[in-house]
């Protein structure tokens, strides 16, 4: 039997996905210290995808998708079963959501994985703040209408982390017999298998991830579009330099430069909050000419700053602090005036 193994789940035929499944497993393969420390296994309805990668390839057809669905169609109930599938092949199983770039060796999340301890990407909330949240009062609701409310501290995880024993899989039952007695409300709540599974490890010993890797949920579209120039620059080919040419990409979006920090503080000091973002989305865009990884963003970082500018109603003397970040850019100026700022 397999000893540790780190689990993929990739469906459909949208290339980004494909690309964000590769690029996670390509920084996996190049923190890792020992080859034979852990498996990557990859569930996949495009097995010939990953032909020449060194993953364990186990092949999904269209009725297992469609049954994994369930009556409902609740989407992400795939994931529990994808866990609940696989977690017998091996000791250890660690689940990864594919927008996940690692930061170490993925065997120090293993080392953290026992009978009596299981992993998780990151804690999020408590029930009692979680509940109260936009998304969550008909489904918070009815747990209260049938006696079925957890306690207010219930802890609720991300999962785009989630590891356990080949002994623990049997929770996996009862994370899928949850997801099918709430999964009407998946439509609004689209979180409610790691609801589920954050339920079923009540009262059990949890470690977070987070540490170890960059779980970019809500970045997407900025490492979307490096990832994107990598396999634009270096195919998608497996060869064995692959993992190592990795390292040129950032792991993380940029974040403001000190020198930048200062001057938002100084020169903008006093200002609303949609000024300072415009400000500071435009230096983010500036600075991203430290790399061609970068580079892919600037568009995206002035397209945001463009969307806070639109929103800003105030005096000239405002506008004024604001546009002289950039009145000496012309090619943010040229920029702004195609999207007819």
């Amino acid at each position: 039997m397999i000893k540790n193994q780190l689990l993929y789940l990739l469906y459909g035929d949208k290339t980004v996905y494909r690309h964000e499944a590769k690029f996670s497993i390509l920084s996996a393969l190049r923190h890792r210290k020992d080859p034979a420390s852990f498996v990557i296994t990859v569930m996949t309805d495009q097995p010939d995808e990953f032909k020449g990668w060194p993953v364990e390839v186990i092949t999904l057809n269209a009725n297992t998708l469609r049954t994994w669905v369930g009556v409902s169609g609740y989407y992400h109930r795939r994931k529990a079963c994808a866990i609940q599938a696989s977690v017998k092949l091996a000791e250890k199983t660690i689940f990864i959501d594919t927008d996940t770039v690692f930061l170490k060796d993925p065997e120090d999340l293993f080392l953290r994985v026992s009978d009596d301890q299981f992993l998780m990407d990151a804690f999020e909330s408590t029930w009692g703040h979680g509940a109260k949240l936009r998304a969550f009062p008909a489904f918070a609701q009815e747990l209260a209408s049938r006696n079925e409310s957890p306690a207010p501290a219930l802890k609720l995880y991300n999962s785009g982390v989630c590891g356990m024993t080949r002994a623990n899989g049997a929770m996996m039952d009862g994370v899928l017999r949850l997801i099918d007695q709430w999964a009407h409300h998946g439509e609004k709540l689209f979180t409610i298998e790691q609801i589920a599974v954050s339920f079923m490890l009540d009262g059990k010993k949890v470690i977070e991830a987070k540490d170890c890797i960059n779980h970019y949920f809500s970045k997407k579209i900025f490492h979307h579009a490096m990832i994107k120039v990598f396999f634009d620059t270096h195919g998608e080919s497996y060869h064995e330099d692959l993992p190592t040419l990795t390292r040129a990409v950032p792991s993380a979006v940029s974040k403001t430069s000190l020198t930048d920090s200062l001057r938002l503080k100084w020169q903008l000091k006093g200002q609303t909050g949609t000024i300072r973002k415009a400000a500071k989305f435009y230096l983010l865009g500036k600075q991203s000419h430290r790399c061609v990884y970068l580079s892919a963003c600037k568009s995206i970082w002035w397209e945001e700053a463009i969307k806070e500018i639109r929103k800003i109603d105030c005096d000239r003397g405002q506008l004024d602090k604001l546009n002289s970040f950039w009145v000496t850019d012309p090619e943010f100026r040229q920029f702004a005036d195609t999207l007819s700022v």
